[in-house]
């Protein structure tokens, strides 16, 4: 649905297209009216196709189950852009540590003390000491 409103992929020059846009058609006036246009002048199969989805949504039971599997497979790209947007977050997360653990390895290797290197970087010296450790 985003490539059709965007102007990438044309109902006119695919048969595959039209078929996947059959689906949502009812979310856009213009993309409707265009599967018509074309189901009536010159592809008999979106024209049956559209009678028969035009048959199966009037069925109410139908078209509850089509909804939930609408709102379920939402659901699932929301669940997988938040776990996208935490490993993001998690790795941003650990490569600041990591920086931080060869600046304060770098700094020490170089002979800056304990209390200088929590002096320059505002760690405490607890946590300098970890570094070093690990």
């Amino acid at each position: 649905m985003q490539q059709w409103r965007e102007e990438k992929v044309n109902p006119g020059e695919d048969s595959f297209v039209r078929l996947l846009l059959l689906l949502p058609e009812n979310e856009d006036e213009h993309l409707t009216q265009t599967l018509e246009d074309i189901a009536m002048n010159r592809d008999p199969i979106l024209q049956k196709a559209m009678n028969k989805w035009g048959r199966m949504s009037q069925d109410s039971s139908f078209r509850q189950a089509y909804e939930a599997r609408e709102k379920a497979l939402m659901d699932e790209a929301a669940k997988f852009a938040h776990a996208e947007k935490q490993g993001i977050k998690k790795g941003i997360e650990q490569g600041v540590e990591q920086g931080k653990m060869q600046l304060i390895r770098g700094m020490h290797k170089n002979g800056v003390s304990v209390e200088d290197i929590a002096k320059l970087t505002g760690l405490p010296e607890i946590e300098i000491q970890r570094f070093l450790q690990s």
